[in-house]
């Protein structure tokens, strides 16, 4: 009972005064096999407890694992909407520093085991509190490292430490967020002349005078003067989300082609006055056009002559142009002669709205019509048909949903309504001023009067009808699919080499150091070792140094230590390798 109630007592002894019974002996280190000797009467190798380093292992293991699954779960998902505003990347993060926490907590431990194994050996002093800041972090590990030869296990083990530094960064370029299309909920929608018979007239003022209704008038006009703004189109259109596609689709329409027939005209020449001869010029269909110094003309035109160079067979056509301009004065005046064709058509379509902007391009065209009489009704049948988004080639099986009708009065008005618009001339008779018989001459005219000029109104007047049609005639439509963006998680693997590798790394140098110390007792990072273990000096001469820190270090610079085993405890004896 009196031995239980003994007790440890610390205190410091100055080192001028020795302890009076203090026998200095001079001991030789116990060889390796004494020692093993005297550990194999300690308790066993598990129940020198391994115990937390193994848990830690298996921790760092199993959220190494954790962070594996939840990645390869979330990849190519949504970006996931949890409550609290927890986020993805935080719950990987939380999952990265217990595995981190776990790692160095083992290849510390083992450092820190791994101090004692230095000392077996024989080493300086000074290496004690350099190997101990090495088990304690990174900044420590890379001072070993760089003080140490590279061939200890104690390198190994800093080396680790110092790299397991990078697990955060990497792990968080394991994850990216990428934006992706998708369908979104809702109706998109294109309006298209269908192959609902075509019907557009009114009665007019009598039989065979029918003429268009004045919202078709109005389009008339506006493609005449080319009045349309750029993003006309839009209205056709309908996509809440901004961002639609549609399939191939057609719609019936209107369409026109212009000839240069300038190389038709005949020029005869006749003057009353030498001085002042007058130009005519005649085209093989009988239109002419004289001008003269006196007497300039710009322009005639006329919608009643037939075509010379295009072919409107089997077209469905509406009306035949025929222009001579001149561009002004000059002797003779550059005159060039222009003839256009306006008539009903298939068109193809390809579109889309990006960012809410609406593209459509046409891809193709049918003009082939089984008309055979203008005083009955007739319908278009393309090459190619598009229904449904299925592409169909003749023959078909089924006509229904291939053939566009067009009400056979619905022509006639549109023919009464646009060919008296295009009789007309125009004059530059006196002081450089020009007078036209109508504002639609004038804008026939454009700049030179040439076919680039015409050509353009020509274009302008067939795509406003088309879109007129469209959107205020026909009113039907073909479905598109809506589209929006969606957040989604895109994993990048790569970098789960280091953060998986460095897991392994640390279970192989727990295992190592285990292995290695197999035979020695377990202290780890425990400081009472050192505070139960006597430091032999082996020298006749009191060792003195200067009680400050800088003194302990220089005289531990000059003393190697053995860690010793004996009977009697665990003891350090020193040698001094210098005075």
């Amino acid at each position: 009972m009196n031995s239980l109630k003994e007790e440890y007592r610390l205190s410091y002894v100055p080192l001028q005064d020795e302890p009076q019974n203090a026998t200095r002996t001079k001991a030789r280190p116990l060889s390796s096999a004494e020692q093993v000797f005297l550990q194999s009467q300690a308790q066993p190798f598990w129940a020198s407890s391994w115990t937390l380093e193994i848990l830690s292992c298996i921790t760092s293991i199993v959220f190494f694992i954790a962070i594996i699954v939840v990645l390869w779960y979330y990849d190519g998902r949504p970006m996931p909407d949890w409550p609290y505003g927890i986020t993805l990347n935080a719950l990987v993060s939380v999952l990265s520093t217990v595995m981190k926490a776990s790692m160095a907590f083992i290849v510390a431990e083992a450092l820190a085991q791994l101090k004692w194994s230095w000392f077996r050996g024989g080493n300086k002093l000074s290496d004690l509190p350099l190997l101990d800041a090495g088990s304690r972090g990174a900044m420590g590990s890379l001072l070993v490292l760089c003080r140490t030869v590279p061939r200890h296990l104690i390198t190994f083990g800093c080396l680790v430490l110092v790299v397991s530094t990078a697990t955060d960064p990497f792990v968080q370029q394991v994850m990216s967020v990428k934006e992706r299309p998708i369908n979104a909920p809702g109706h998109s929608s294109v309006q298209v002349c269908n192959t609902s018979t075509y019907t557009d007239y009114d009665e007019g003022a009598g039989p065979g005078m029918n003429q268009v209704p004045l919202a078709t008038l109005g389009a008339i006009y506006s493609g005449i003067f080319q009045t349309s703004s750029p993003n006309r189109k839009s209205i056709m259109m309908d996509c809440p989300t901004g961002n639609c596609t549609f399939a191939p689709y057609q719609s019936l329409g209107f369409c026109s082609r212009c000839a240069n027939i300038t190389d038709s005209l005949a020029l005869s020449k006749s003057a009353i006055i030498p001085s002042e001869p007058t130009y005519k010029y005649k085209l093989p269909n009988g239109f002419m056009f004289s001008t003269s110094i006196n007497g300039m003309y710009l322009m005639n035109s006329t919608s009643s002559r037939n075509l010379i160079k295009l072919d409107t067979k089997d077209k469905a056509s509406i009306l035949n142009f025929t222009a001579i301009s001149a561009s002004g004065y000059g002797v003779p005046p550059q005159v060039s002669a222009t003839e256009c064709a306006l008539f009903f058509c298939v068109d193809t379509y390809h579109a889309a709205v990006q960012g809410g902007t609406f593209s459509e391009n046409r891809t193709a065209f049918s003009t082939t019509a089984n008309t055979s009489s203008i005083l009955e009704n007739f319908s278009l049948t393309p090459d190619t048909c598009y229904t449904n988004g299925t592409r169909l080639e003749k023959p078909y099986n089924s006509t229904d949903d291939c053939s566009y009708n067009v009400n056979w009065l619905s022509r006639l008005a549109m023919s009464n309504s646009i060919s008296p618009l295009l009789h007309g001339h125009g004059s530059l008779f006196i002081s450089n001023r020009p007078s036209w018989s109508s504002n639609v001459i004038e804008a026939l005219y454009g700049v030179e009067g040439n076919y680039t000029d015409i050509n353009s109104v020509f274009q302008s007047l067939a795509s406003t009808l088309t879109i007129n049609a469209r959107s205020k005639v026909c009113e039907e439509k073909v479905n598109g699919i809506p589209w929006t963006t969606q957040s989604f998680i895109r994993v990048s693997w790569k970098w789960m080499i280091l953060p998986g590798a460095l897991v392994v790394l640390s279970m192989t140098f727990m295992i190592i150091t285990i292995m290695h110390t197999r035979n020695q007792y377990i202290w780890k990072s425990s400081p009472l070792a050192l505070l139960f273990s006597e430091l032999l000096v082996d020298e006749p001469l009191p060792l003195r140094s200067d009680p400050t820190l800088k003194g302990m270090e220089n005289t531990s610079r000059n003393m190697e230590v053995w860690l010793e085993t004996t009977p009697e405890g665990v003891r350090l004896k020193a040698v001094p390798t210098s005075r």
